[in-house]
């Protein structure tokens, strides 16, 4: 595969950013891009695009299964919008997908796109597809905050600072769609798979476990997985993740 990376000036962003995206090598590719499923990445708190190549074998599993990989920034901005002035959700949900069909061929039809993230990446790829479940075919989360109410009510002075726009919604947590779980929809979400992974001795276990249970009783069609023993970090992220590009060919 080829580890292509592209920095330019979004839109959305109103500044220059970078995505790292592997793709085929010339000797790889057997036809247009286009007829690739392609997986978004997204980093954690305090990462970069980069960190998915540095930190994972990612690129490996991905030559393995001809999948091509979208990892791009969004600096500690819990992929939401009006951070700073900047709307991180809208670039990565609409404007970059946009982008790379026009620079690339990469397709956009729903059938051949799914999104995942690490923590803060979690948290992001979950809102994406539960907003937007006419755009994925699956999308996962390792370790992501899918119910902000636990993390809300510990969030020392540091995070209070740096996190601003989700103290905003502490007082209606159980119903702003800014909380995953509240985004969860029998309707609109019951051709979407879900692959919730979450160590055991994560600190963030509990969100993922109520996230479960509301996702159990809509019946929807989502997979949690919670190794034993495993913390928040990219050794277990790295060990997850074949079977979860595994689950993304098989959907």
């Amino acid at each position: 595969m080829a580890l292509v990376t592209l920095q330019y000036r979004s839109e959305a962003l109103m500044k220059n950013t970078l995505v790292h995206l592997v793709v085929p090598s010339c000797d790889e590719v057997h036809a247009p891009l286009c007829t690739y499923k392609t997986l978004y990445m997204l980093h954690g708190l305090s990462e970069d695009a980069g960190s998915w190549i540095r930190k994972t074998n990612a690129e490996r599993y991905a030559t393995e299964r001809d999948l091509i990989l979208v990892m791009p920034s969004a600096d500690r901005s819990m992929y939401c919008d009006g951070v700073l002035g900047q709307n991180y959700f809208t670039h990565v949900t609409q404007e970059l997908p946009v982008y790379l069909e026009w620079l690339f061929g990469i397709s956009r039809k729903r059938e051949k796109n799914y999104i995942m993230g690490f923590s803060m990446g979690g948290y992001g790829a979950a809102r994406a597809a539960l907003i937007y479940p006419d755009r994925y075919a699956a999308w996962g989360s390792f370790s992501g905050p899918l119910d902000l109410e636990p993390m809300l009510s510990t969030l020392d002075d540091e995070a209070r600072l740096s996190f601003p726009f989700l103290l905003r919604c502490a007082d209606e947590v159980d119903r702003t769609p800014m909380n995953p779980v509240n985004l969860l929809d029998s309707e609109t979400q019951k051709e979407l798979k879900g692959y919730i992974v979450c160590g055991t001795d994560d600190d963030l276990l509990f969100c993922s476990k109520r996230f479960q249970e509301r996702s159990e009783r809509l019946s929807l069609d989502n997979r949690f997985i919670y190794p034993n023993g495993l913390r928040h970090d990219w050794a277990y992220v790295d060990k997850e993740l074949p079977a979860f590009f595994d689950f993304v060919l098989g959907v």
